[in-house]
């Protein structure tokens, strides 16, 4: 179960009322449990929000983002993956439970495909910062890419067998394998040689 609750403050900021009603989602590294002790907490906090809602905010140790619930719905229906696993996560592993989004109609070729699509993008991304020097957040990226295949290999599996809800646990027991393939002797490599070594992760999951 996540340990912290999201306080007043960030609502406040957000210019968001009624703050327990909201559902709380923790996301991020430290959902992955890849985190450090100086890692920020990354919420994402869904509810009934205006459209000149602020969106997303970042204060002290907090990265937050807000989205409306059809906003979330739409992500989900796109085949996001973070946004189904919200959506599938138990309610004791939220940070707060407000409302009961429903049973969202889950499409597997949906979620590979917004994967694949995602990873293409991610690439070109990464590739950036690397050769622009900025190897820690393009290998961030790059393992960000393992997390999302086996994620969705093991989603697939889930959705067909109803092996849900989700824990927090369960999910970083998902990526584990995919966090041990991306090595840190990579930041030695040229971008050639990673982009091949990630492909070789890849095709190893």
């Amino acid at each position: 179960m996540a340990q912290i609750t999201a306080p007043n403050h960030l609502f406040k900021s957000l210019h968001l009322s009624n703050p327990q009603s909201y559902n709380i989602y923790l996301v991020g590294s430290r959902l992955w449990g890849t985190n450090t002790d100086a890692s920020d907490w990354d919420l994402l906090i869904v509810g009934d929000v205006s459209s000149t809602q602020l969106t997303s905010l970042h204060k002290a140790q907090y990265d937050v983002k807000v989205l409306d619930r059809q906003e979330f719905m739409q992500h989900i229906n796109d085949g996001s993956i973070i946004e189904i696993l919200c959506a599938l996560m138990r309610k004791e592993d939220m940070l707060q439970y407000a409302f009961d989004i429903g049973q969202p109609t889950i499409d597997p070729a949906t979620m590979k495909t917004w994967m694949e699509t995602r990873r293409a993008k991610d690439l070109d991304k990464a590739e950036k910062f690397w050769l622009k020097g900025n190897r820690q957040a393009a290998w961030k990226i790059l393992r960000h890419i393992l997390h999302a295949k086996v994620l969705c290999d093991y989603l697939v599996i889930a959705l067909r067998e109803k092996r849900v809800p989700l824990t927090i646990d369960n999910i970083q027991t998902i990526i584990r394998p995919a966090s041990l393939l991306c090595d840190k002797s990579w930041m030695q490599l040229d971008w050639s040689d990673v982009r091949a070594a990630t492909m070789d992760a890849l095709a190893q999951l």
